[in-house]
């Protein structure tokens, strides 16, 4: 797998939520085939963030460009460039569901091979019981399953929503690891974290917010 992943610039952004600011004056660079992780505690807009450097949440001020798609006029664009893996709430794979019907699934909707997806699975060292049902595999399996579904379609780039929450230290380091191999395809990984990994990562911080707004928007584009 040969990416070009996708290359992120903004200046001065800021978004809103139905209780007021979520993020503002937010200034940072992504370079292609990077690890970018938003980190920060509830509530300090992890998740709107990547919504809105994706191109799924609008802004109120500021500059956004995406590989050179500028936001947020070629919001749709980028959407297709930057695919989700796991959002919170609203895009993760359906626990009832069996491995083997999740990948199916992916496969009707996004037309990759299964070769394709085993491949995928190969680079974050996964090999799932495809009998198995999705709620049934441990909470790791189940989040870089979500990642080799994605990114067997070789995307520009990836997000990935709360890698840290429900998992032990162990665990953690493994995600990381699996996440880094994906950016050595050239692919661009937008993450979230609670607590983001030492290493060759690079690191936005938000801050606490005084009045506590929920980093959940409703009403994002998929």
């Amino acid at each position: 797998m040969d990416v070009d992943g996708v290359s992120i610039l903004a200046r001065g952004i800021a978004a809103e939520g139905p209780e007021g600011p979520v993020f503002a004056n937010l200034d940072l660079r992504v370079e292609p085939g990077t690890l970018t992780v938003v980190a920060g505690s509830g509530g300090t807009g992890r998740t709107s963030l990547l919504l809105a450097l994706s191109g799924r949440l609008p802004l109120i001020t500021g500059h956004l460009d995406v590989s050179g798609h500028v936001l947020p006029a070629q919001a749709k664009a980028v959407r297709q460039l930057i695919r989700p893996a796991r959002l919170r709430p609203g895009c993760e794979l359906e626990e009832k569901h069996r491995v083997r019907e999740a990948i199916i699934e992916r496969r009707l909707i996004s037309g990759v091979s299964d070769s394709a997806i085993a491949d995928a699975c190969t680079l974050v060292g996964l090999a799932p019981d495809r009998a198995a049902l999705v709620g049934e595999l441990h909470p790791a399996d189940q989040l870089l399953l979500a990642v080799a579904l994605t990114i067997a379609a070789a995307p520009a780039g990836i997000l990935v929503d709360d890698v840290d929450v429900g998992l032990p230290v162990p665990s953690r380091a493994r995600v990381w690891a699996a996440l880094r191999e994906v950016t050595r395809t050239g692919m661009t990984v937008l993450a979230s974290a609670t607590d983001p990994p030492s290493g060759d990562v690079d690191v936005i911080r938000l801050p606490e917010r005084s009045a506590k707004v929920p980093d959940r928007q409703e009403e994002a584009t998929p």
